[in-house]
C-alpha cells in the first residue's frame, strides 16, 4: 500500500523500531495509535498490514504485542516494567497533590516512561508543570526551593533517584505553541503520551490544539477539543 514515498509497511517498522530504542513492544492498537505517518489510517488496515509483515517474517508476534525479530524478550520486560509502574504511578499522584497546592500551577502532567508504564523500579518521576501567564519563573523558582527542601528533587549528585522528582519541562499559556527547533518525534510522543495528573482546566486540549505540527509526524492521532469549543458545538 502505497503512501507517498512511504508504504504503510515502512511506517509500522518505523513505528517498531523507534519504540524498540525504548524497549518497548506494542500492541494493535498503540501500533495505530502511535503509527509515523503523515497520513491518517484506519485501524483495520494497520491490522491487515502487520498479517502482510508477519508472514513474510518482517516482524514477529508474541502474545499481544508486535516487535522486531530477536526481541522477543521485550515482552516480558514490558510485563515487569508494567507491574513496577503502577506502584510508582501511585507516587506520582501523591506528589501532584502536594505540588497542585501551590500557587499560580494550573496543571501537572506525568511524562517519560512511567506516562508509558514502562518505568524500571528504581526510575525517578517526570513532570510537565503548567502555570500561570507571567507566573513561569516564579513557580519555577518556589518548586525548586520546596521539592530540594523537602529531597523530592532529582539532581545530579543524587545517589537515589527513585521516586526522586525530575521537573523536566515548564509551559504557560503563551508558550504552549512550541518553537520549530521543538517540533520533532520526539516531543510529538512526550506531548501525547502526557498524563494529567491535575488538570482542572483541561489545559491538555488547549495545549495540544495549540501543536497541529504533532499530525504531520502522527497523523492517527486525535487532537481532543477544548473545553469551551465543545460547550460551543452543543449550543
Amino acid at each position: 500500500i502505497s503512501r507517498g514515498k512511504m508504504t504503510l509497511q515502512d511506517s509500522v517498522l518505523k513505528t517498531l523500531k523507534y519504540s524498540d530504542h525504548f524497549g518497548f513492544p506494542l500492541k494493535l492498537s498503540e501500533i495505530h495509535f502511535r503509527l509515523i505517518s503523515s497520513e491518517p489510517c484506519s485501524l483495520e488496515l494497520v491490522f491487515g498490514t502487520l498479517q502482510l509483515m508477519l508472514k513474510s517474517k518482517t516482524i514477529q508476534q508474541t502474545q499481544d504485542y508486535y516487535h522486531l525479530p530477536g526481541k522477543k524478550s521485550l515482552v516480558a520486560q514490558r510485563i515487569n516494567h508494567l507491574k513496577s509502574s503502577k506502584s510508582q504511578l501511585s507516587k506520582a499522584h501523591d506528589l501532584s497533590l502536594k505540588l497542585s497546592r501551590i500557587p499560580f500551577i494550573k496543571a501537572i502532567f506525568l511524562t517519560g516512561s512511567l506516562a508509558m508504564f514502562n518505568s524500571e523500579p528504581g526510575s525517578d518521576v517526570d513532570f510537565m508543570i503548567i502555570t500561570q501567564e507571567g507566573r513561569l519563573w516564579t513557580t519555577r523558582f518556589i518548586l525548586t526551593i520546596i521539592t530540594s527542601l523537602l529531597g523530592l528533587r532529582r539532581t545530579p549528585s543524587s545517589r537515589v533517584n527513585a521516586g526522586k522528582l525530575c521537573l523536566n519541562l515548564y509551559l504557560c499559556p503563551s508558550s504552549y505553541a512550541l518553537p520549530v527547533s521543538k517540533q520533532n518525534l520526539y516531543t510529538a510522543y512526550e506531548l501525547i503520551q502526557a498524563v494529567p495528573l491535575y488538570d482542572p482546566s483541561n489545559t491538555r486540549a488547549l495545549l495540544l490544539a495549540a501543536n497541529p505540527w504533532i499530525g504531520s509526524h502522527l497523523a492517527n492521532f486525535a487532537f481532543p477539543r477544548p473545553a469551551a469549543e465543545q460547550e460551543h458545538r452543543k449550543t
